[in-house]
């Protein structure tokens, strides 16, 4: 039964009912083991002192932060075999059905939670994959309008943040080249132009700099925590530069 209490601990969201439910799991199991004429009554300090080692350790192990939860949950449950046994050696009611329980029947219980814990990181992984991916425009790798409203909503209610700066830009006679060179054309020049942008304002402003594309050839910029006149200053160098490379 004590089992149920340490997977619940070694989950993401931890209620504290778990940790009552594994202090009095033992004291319950052993009091209606001995109404049932299995144990005796005097061993009754045991049952306590089995409870608090228990518990004792499993939080230890919750407050370990240099492992990783899925760690923490293996030494739990072969800590738990372990006080079981010994509770078994202290009060000599070994059985086949009590040793197989404290050994085998929780190694696969382990077994069976490592392969949750194993298919919840990869559900995660995929999750974030994929969140990473919306936020991303398909052709030219930048972030996207989705990205762009929720980085703006971020800097309006962070109030430690000052100096926000967000610029709208576009590639001038862009429908020229479409019509002329055709889409696939057009499609290499926003990639080029992109990639250098962002290689730009990325290298001007790290970590304060984003470049988006907010539709077709139009772009917008966020940077945070420098002027104005830093950020106008850089637009300009970079128009010169892509006039000398036309």
């Amino acid at each position: 039964m004590q089992v149920v209490s340490v997977t619940m601990l070694f989950r993401d969201k931890v209620y504290k009912i778990w940790w009552a439910l594994l202090a009095l799991t033992p004291l319950f199991v052993n009091v209606v083991e001995y109404l049932m004429g299995i144990l005796p009554l005097k061993d009754w300090w045991y049952w306590i002192v089995e409870s608090i080692v228990f518990t004792t350790i499993c939080l230890a192990l919750t407050r370990w932060c240099k492992i990783s939860k899925r760690i923490s949950y293996f030494y739990a449950i072969a800590s738990l075999g372990i006080v079981e046994l010994v509770s078994l050696a202290i009060t000599r009611s070994f059985s086949p059905v009590s040793i197989a329980a404290a050994t085998l029947g929780l190694f696969v219980i382990a077994i069976f939670e490592d392969q949750r814990f194993y298919s919840e990181k990869k559900n995660e992984q995929k999750i974030k994959l994929l969140e990473k991916e919306s936020e991303r425009d398909y052709l030219t790798g930048l972030l996207n309008y989705r990205a762009l409203s929720q980085e703006i909503n971020r800097l309006a209610n962070n109030n430690e943040i000052h100096n926000i700066v967000i610029g709208a830009l576009d590639i001038d006679h862009f429908k020229k080249i479409n019509d002329t060179y055709g889409h696939f054309v057009g499609n290499e020049v926003l990639k080029y132009f992109s990639t250098v942008f962002r290689e730009q304002i990325h290298s001007a402003f790290p970590k304060h700099g984003y470049v988006y594309r907010f539709g077709g050839e139009e772009f917008t910029i966020v940077v945070s925590k420098h002027s104005l006149e830093e950020v106008y200053q850089l637009l300009q160098s970079i128009e010169k530069l892509f006039n000398r490379r036309l």
